[in-house]
C-alpha cells in the first residue's frame, strides 16, 4: 500500500537516493518527479540529453516495473525537442518504464500531448495524475467547467485518476483556510470524477537557506504541511496519501555559476526531519570554512536528541560516518543522497506510520 509520495527534483543525487532505499520503504511510496528547474533556458538537445539521462538512471535505480509520476511544471518555456512538445519527447523516453503522466489545468498543449501518446498507444499505464495548485483548488466551482472543456477528454482516455493537490511553499499559508479549500475541492472533483488516490504536498523549505537562517546558526522550522495534511485528514475523514518535497525545496533552481563563484556564494548546510519539524544547520561558505566543516555539521545532527540513529537507514548511516570523520570529505552536492534517504525513511517509518 502506497503511504506516502516523495516529490522530487529529477537530478541525479535524488534518483541515485532511490537505489538506496529500504526493500520495505520502497514498497510504501510512488515517487514524483519534476524536471529540473535552471535558471537559464534549456536548449532543445540539452533538454533531450537532459531526458535521456533521467530515464536511464530512473532504470537502474528505482527500476522499470514500479510506478512513478513524472511533470515538468518547472520548465516554463514554449520547447520544442526533435519535432515534439518537450513533455511528449520525455513521456516518448521513459516509455517503457512504469511512468504515470500528469496534467494540469492551463496546461494545454501538454495536456493534449498526453492524449496523443494515450491514443497512440505509446502511454500504457491506466492511471493518470491531476496536479492542482493553490491558485486553482482555492474554489472548485470557479475551475470545474474549465476542467471539464480542458481535461475532460484526457480524462476519458485513462480508467482511473491520482488528484494530486500542491501547495507547493506553505510558509506564508493559512492552515485552515487552506485545509478547508483542499477538502472542499478533494469532496466535489472526487464526486464528478473516478479517483484512485487523493494526495496532499507542500514543503516549509524555501529556495535559499539564508531565508530561514544566517552562517554558521542552527534553527528549527515547523512543517506547516503536515498540519494542513491533518487538518485535510479530519475534514474528509478519509484516506489521504501524504507528500512533501523531502529536504529540498520546491523552488530550487540549479545556479549556472562558474566554479569559482560558487565557492564564495554557496554554504554547507544540512537539513534533518523530526516529529513535526525540520532541523537546519549551516555552516560559512565553501571558499572560507572548506569541506570539513562538514564533519562538524554532521557531528552537531549527531549529538541531538532526535538523531535516530546510524541503523534506521542508509542516510543516518552517512551522518553518523560523517560525525565521526570516517570516508571523504562531504560536497554540497553529495549531501543531498543521504539526507533525501533519511527523510523518506523518516516519513514512512516514523512520522507517517
Amino acid at each position: 500500500m502506497i503511504r506516502y509520495i516523495p516529490f522530487l527534483k529529477a537530478k541525479q543525487n535524488e534518483l541515485n537516493a532511490m537505489s538506496e532505499l529500504a526493500p520495505n520503504v520502497k514498497l510504501a511510496i510512488c515517487p514524483f518527479f519534476d524536471f529540473p528547474r535552471k535558471q537559464e533556458l534549456y536548449g532543445p538537445d540539452q533538454y533531450a540529453n537532459t531526458a535521456k539521462r533521467i530515464a536511464k538512471s530512473l532504470a537502474k535505480h528505482w527500476g522499470a516495473k514500479t510506478e512513478f509520476y513524472f511533470d515538468d511544471l518547472d520548465i516554463g518555456q514554449n520547447l520544442e525537442v526533435e519535432g515534439e512538445h518537450r513533455y511528449a519527447f520525455v513521456l516518448g523516453v521513459l516509455c517503457e518504464l512504469s511512468v504515470i503522466p500528469v496534467v494540469g489545468i492551463s496546461r494545454l498543449s501538454h495536456n493534449a500531448a498526453v492524449a496523443r501518446l494515450k491514443d497512440e498507444g505509446v502511454i500504457s499505464t491506466d492511471t493518470l495524475a491531476f496536479r492542482v495548485v493553490e491558485d486553482d483548488f482555492e474554489d472548485f466551482e470557479v475551475v470545474k467547467d474549465e476542467i471539464e472543456e480542458d481535461l475532460g477528454d484526457v480524462f476519458r482516455k485513462f480508467e482511473e485518476i491520482d488528484l494530486v493537490l500542491d501547495c507547493r511553499l506553505c510558509t506564508a499559508k493559512d492552515e485552515s483556510v487552506t485545509a478547508q479549500q483542499i477538502a472542499a475541492f478533494a469532496k466535489k472533483f472526487c464526486s464528478t470524477y473516478s479517483v484512485r488516490r487523493v494526495v496532499v504536498t507542500g514543503s516549509s523549505i524555501p529556495a535559499s537557506s539564508r531565508d530561514v537562517l544566517d552562517v554558521n546558526t542552527t534553527c528549527v522550522v515547523a512543517r506547516k504541511e503536515l498540519a494542513i495534511l491533518a487538518k485535510v485528514r479530519d475534514l474528509l475523514n478519509d484516506d489521504v496519501v501524504t507528500g512533501d518535497y523531502a529536504t529540498v525545496s520546491p523552488f530550487y533552481s540549479e545556479a549556472d555559476l562558474a566554479p569559482e563563484i560558487m565557492q564564495n556564494v554557496m554554504t554547507a548546510r544540512l537539513t534533518y526531519s523530526f516529529k513535526g519539524f525540520h532541523y537546519f544547520i549551516r555552516g560559512s561558505s565553501m571558499k572560507s570554512g572548506g569541506y570539513e566543516q562538514y564533519f562538524a555539521l554532521a557531528r552537531h545532527i549527531c549529538g541531538q536528541d532526535f538523531f535516530r540513529g546510524p541503523k534506521y537507514s542508509s542516510g543516518d548511516a552517512y551522518l553518523h560516518d560523517k560525525s565521526r570523520r570516517i570516508g571523504n570529505n562531504c560536497t554540497p552536492g553529495a549531501v543531498i543522497k543521504p539526507s533525501v534517504v533519511a527523510h523518506i525513511s523518516y516519513m514512512v517509518l516514523g512520522a507517517n506510520a
